[in-house]
Formats: C-alpha cells, structure tokens, sequence
C-alpha cells in the first residue's frame, strides 16, 4: 500500500494535507490533467481513457481532496491498481484549518461504474473518476482535486525530501510484510521490525511503516492512522522546499504521482500552507461503530453503518 497520499496525497502547515501538496503534488504538475485509465476492472471491459478533470472552488471557499494511494509493483498490470489508501481532505482556507478523513479500503458501496464492491476497486475500474464519483456518490461530499501515489512515488518523496522524523507509538513485527519492492519475487514476504520512539525514516523505512499492518490488533485502523501520521511528518520535512525544487523532485517522482491540479492551483496551495499549524488539522479514522464486518460473495467486506457515516460526514464536511 502507499499513498497518499496520498497521497498528501499528498501534503509549512496545511497540516498532512499540504505536507503531502507541497512536495509530492506540487512535483507532479508536468502531469497535472493526465488522464487515468480503466482497463480491464472487476468486469474485464476496457472504459477507455477517462479524465477527472479539476473543479477550483471560488477563491478563499473550502475545498477538498481526495487522496489516493495504490500498491503497484510487479504483481500489478500498470494502470491497472486498486486504491490500498483513500483519505478525503477538506481545507478551510479562513478558517486555517483541514480535516483528514481515511475512508477504509474494504467498505462495500455501489461503485459509480456499476455493482457493489469494496471502495478500492473503483480506481480499478475507471481511474480517478470512477473514486472521485464513487466517494461524492456515497459520502454527498464534493471533491475538487484529486492527487495519486504509488510505491515508489513515496519511497522518492521521502528520499527527496532527506527522510521524516516519525514517533512510533507501538512496536511492529511484520512476518508478512511484501516482499515486493526490493526481491526479486514480488509475492514473497519478509520480517519486518519498527521499535517505537522517535526515529528517522528514509523513503523504504518511512514505507514500511505506514503499509505494515499484521501483528498489529488494529490492523486497518492502525494503519490508516499511521498514514495520516506520516503526511503530517512530511508536512514538517517539507517545510524547507521551494518552487526551486520542484524539477528535482519531479524528476524523482516520474510516474510515481498523479494529479489534475494546475501549477497556478498548486503554487496558491503552496502559498496558504504558510498559514496553517499542526493544531489545525482533524484527523480521522473510522471505526468499528462505522461499519459490520460481513462476508459478500467469499469476500471479507465492511458494511457501512450509514447513519453514523453520515453524521460524521456532516460533522466535518458540512456542504
């Protein structure tokens, strides 16, 4: 898994949001408007070529972000990825401040390209547009922008911007961790170990971190809230950059990260990250009162539990 993200995506201070826009969106403007495309999917029908283009809200309003974060190595046909991380960003320009809130990979909703399914098979389906439809179907939120992460576009994020200082909260022990990155068989796993405390992570390290989730109770839920972490560690990593170092970075990232925001849309993002502080940023991680677990056609699925989904989402995106 890797994101984000996002990811932060995905984004000084616009909290995990902006720490991950900063460095890793920011980079990817030479690919600003690609468009995705869905091939293959659930069904085995190619969608085509589909753009997810952007949609600025009126300047000084809130607006939001949907995050992506897919594993895409050797065991995947390029293009062809699911969404291992989802995480829906709301920033609030006046206000100074940003809600993050991770949507967990295996809830089952209808997906916009038709049928139910787990959440992450959308992007499979039909790229950014079919998340992005999919999540403002299902959660009655708007997305703006929409930024994606592979593997190796976090590895490089992190190297690029010299590692992250990361406070573990509790020890890891990963007999399963994928083997996926580095060996030379990409279904073959490894033992991995995190002791807890403050630490400094390179690109692999800082991965390893946030996509780990066996040995752990919490599992899922554990690791979303390390990702929402680690995009706040970036923000602070990131702190330093400057539309200097934007060719370098994106250089490193390559296809690593995707977007449809513009280079005027990013730098305004890079402008308003100056405003925002730490103590901003909510952060959010569903529950088990959010959802049932069940098992759908053989497959272990989350069923949501709308009337608390909504309330949560009416709570910290109101419209």
């Amino acid at each position: 898994m890797a994101f984000l993200v996002v990811i932060g995506f995905a984004v000084s201070g616009l909290s995990g949001v902006v720490a991950y826009f900063l460095p890793a969106v920011t980079a990817a403007f030479h690919v600003t408007g690609q468009a995705t495309t869905g091939k293959g999917g659930r069904n085995g029908t190619s969608k085509g070529t589909i753009q997810a283009t952007a949609t600025p809200p009126p300047p000084g309003a809130p607006f939001t972000v949907l995050l992506l974060g897919s594993d895409n190595d050797a065991k995947f046909v390029a293009g062809q990825v699911l969404t291992q991380t989802m995480i829906l960003v709301r920033v609030d320009p006046q206000t100074h401040k940003a809600v993050m809130l991770s949507i967990p990979r295996d809830l089952w909703v209808p997906i916009a390209s038709g049928g139910s399914a787990k959440i992450d098979a959308a992007y499979l389906d039909g790229g950014a547009t079919d998340a992005i439809q999919t999540v403002e179907n299902n959660f009655g939120v708007s997305v703006n922008y929409w930024a994606w992460i592979g593997l190796g576009g976090l590895v490089q994020l992190v190297n690029q911007l010299g590692g992250v200082d990361v406070i573990a909260q509790m020890p890891i022990l990963d007999d399963q961790y994928p083997y996926d990155l580095t060996g030379n068989n990409p279904y073959a796993n490894q033992r991995i170990a995190v002791l807890p405390g403050p630490q400094r992570l390179d690109g692999v390290n800082a991965l390893t971190y946030v996509r780990s989730r066996h040995g752990d109770i919490l599992e899922d839920i554990a690791r979303s809230q390390k990702q929402q972490q680690l995009l706040v560690d970036i923000k602070d990593a990131a702190k330093h950059l400057s539309l200097a170092d934007i060719p370098r970075i994106a250089s490193a990232l390559g296809n690593g990260v995707r977007t449809n925001m513009a280079l005027t849309q990013l730098s305004s993002i890079a402008a308003l990250a100056k405003d925002f502080s730490n103590g901003g940023v909510t952060q959010i991680v569903m529950l088990s009162q959010d959802y049932s677990n069940q098992t759908i056609n053989g497959q272990l699925a989350l069923v949501p539990k709308w009337p608390a989904i909504n309330a949560l989402v009416a709570q910290y995106f109101p419209k």
